[in-house]
């Protein structure tokens, strides 16, 4: 008994010393940090479902305001968020060599996951991004445009179809719903080369796959931290995002897809045909760049990590992986946008207004055609879906890993010494907060697209506006996302009207039951033939 009693007091005393020896990471330098609870870290209000993690994250934010950067722990894992811009500058771009990856998350696993553009490292992502770089360009995107607006044009008859035959004469709508059907459409095609119609035959293959792969629920999201924290355990557990059919289902997809074009010499301008290209080594980059080819203020431009002439050989898994996170960006990330600016405009009828007035005049002014060149030359519009993506950005933070020792200074005037960011050390960047930071868009929580006019825009600070991310590792496909968008909504706004109804979430709370930002009880607007 005594030596039961001895052992357990060994235990606890190594376990204690183990945490208190991993809880004062940031203490010799005086780093602010909320005090963390042992094994959950800072985590505990999130999965215990007690907040959002984006609320989670501007407590932390707004806590210490007069700091450059504070410490956050994530399970036993140190990570430091920045405040300042100065530094978000020097992390994303002057020292990027120091921070080029994202944290491991599927880095040692056989999932397709681990082999996609966000997740490779180094050199490999380097590579990736130079190959795929020349598929991402305006002048590729404005071939994809007709996609696009075939997708709409179906997704349009079906709206107006339901609201010709109800009583009422509107229809409310879940707009998440809507938008992942529309979205999961216009990836079946621009991608993979399908024509799906998600809204008339709801439970398609392409659909179900879509979302079982995309659906981040309270469960993926405790998968994602296992998987960010505990790499071990999550190698032990051979977690993924997806499952064996799905894995199954998208690599049979790509390859049966570029095997049949191979047979019979189709050639269509989407993503299947742009890695096709890129296996071969055909996709080239384009010698005389030019300034239109923005999609709009949010566009973020390709660095010359991007621009370099690679020779490497992809397998075929690594293309898979590249259109399934195709898939998932356009099935999650471009439909949450889309979510939120319906939300907006209905909230906001000036606003909607406006722009119904703008894309009235545009639409008889191109004769009922639309094109790239139809939306480029949309200032309301522009300004409208910046403004989206300044209040409710579709990525919340911004992550890097330090992949050398680096000397971030002091976190305050008065810290006792410098702060060095040790290697393997995580950098969280946190978009949301910044983005409605007073100090930097004041009224920070209203919807106000002309901080975004010609006369306003040059006020917003560099480094505070970053919904696309910054650096040569932002976002890839910038300009595809925000063409999707603003196609949408031009189609919508045409000839419908948006307004609030019963279910409609005033004013905005956020859902804890999942790592993405959701509307409590759903996004739920009432849609009438706009007079």
């Amino acid at each position: 008994m005594l030596l039961l009693v001895t052992w357990m007091l060994v235990i606890i005393t190594s376990v204690v010393l183990y945490l208190r020896q991993v809880y004062s990471k940031f203490d010799k330098s005086g780093v602010k940090y909320f005090t963390p609870v042992p094994f959950v870290g800072n985590m505990g209000r999130v999965l215990f479902r007690m907040d959002h993690f984006v609320n989670d994250l501007v407590k932390l934010y707004k806590a210490y305001p007069e700091e450059k950067f504070v410490g956050r722990y994530e399970f036993i894992n140190n990570l430091v968020m920045i405040r300042d811009l100065e530094l978000v500058k020097r992390v994303t771009v002057k020292d990027f060599e120091y921070f080029l990856d994202h944290r491991s998350v599927f880095s040692e696993s056989n999932s397709f996951f681990a082999r996609n553009i966000f997740s490779l490292k180094g050199q490999e992502w380097k590579d990736m991004r130079s190959t795929l770089s020349p598929a991402f360009t305006s002048s590729k995107i404005r071939l994809m445009v007709p996609f696009m607006v075939e997708v709409g044009d179906q997704m349009m008859a079906s709206l107006m179809e339901k609201i010709k035959t109800s009583e009422e004469g509107y229809i409310d709508i879940e707009c998440k719903d809507l938008t992942t059907r529309y979205a999961n459409d216009v990836i079946a095609s621009c991608a993979f080369g399908l024509k799906v119609d998600s809204l008339t035959e709801e439970d398609n293959t392409f659909y179900s796959m879509g979302r079982k792969t995309t659906n981040f629920g309270f469960k993926q999201m405790l998968i994602f931290f296992t998987l960010s924290n505990l790499p071990t355990i999550s190698r032990l557990l051979k977690l993924d995002f997806m499952t064996e059919d799905s894995k199954v289902f998208f690599k049979e997809l790509v390859m049966d897809t570029m095997m049949d074009r191979e047979k019979r010499h189709i050639l269509r301008p989407d993503m299947i045909h742009l890695l096709m290209e890129a296996k071969k080594g055909k996709l080239s980059h384009e010698s005389n760049k030019c300034k239109d080819e923005t999609a709009g203020f949010a566009t973020v431009e390709e660095s010359n990590v991007g621009t370099k002439k690679i020779d490497r050989v992809w397998t075929d898994d690594d293309l898979i992986a590249q259109a399934v996170l195709f898939l998932i960006a356009g099935f999650d990330t471009v439909s949450t946008a889309m979510t939120f600016l319906l939300y907006e405009l209905a909230l906001n009828p000036e606003v909607q207004d406006k722009l119904a007035k703008e894309i009235k005049e545009f639409d008889i002014k191109n004769g009922g055609k639309f094109d790239l060149k139809s939306i480029q030359d949309m200032p309301y519009m522009d300004m409208v879906v910046s403004e989206l993506l300044r209040l409710w950005p579709p990525a919340m933070f911004l992550e890097r890993l330090c992949n050398k020792d680096y000397n971030l200074g002091k976190a305050h005037k008065d810290a006792p010494q410098d702060f060095v960011v040790r290697k393997n050390t995580g950098i969280m960047i946190p978009v949301y907060p910044i983005h409605r930071d007073p100090q930097y868009f004041p009224d920070p929580d209203k919807f106000d697209p002309e901080r975004f006019s010609e006369q306003n825009k040059h006020n917003i600070k560099p480094f505070a506006y970053m919904p696309f991310g910054l650096g040569p590792r932002n976002c890839i496909g910038s300009r595809f996302a925000l063409c999707e968008v603003k196609v949408m909504i031009y189609q919508i706004l045409l000839h419908l009207e948006l307004s609030p109804c019963e279910r409609t979430c005033i004013p905005a709370e956020l859902s804890k039951d999942s790592i993405n930002i959701r509307l409590k009880g759903g996004h739920w607007l009432r849609f009438r033939v706009r007079n």
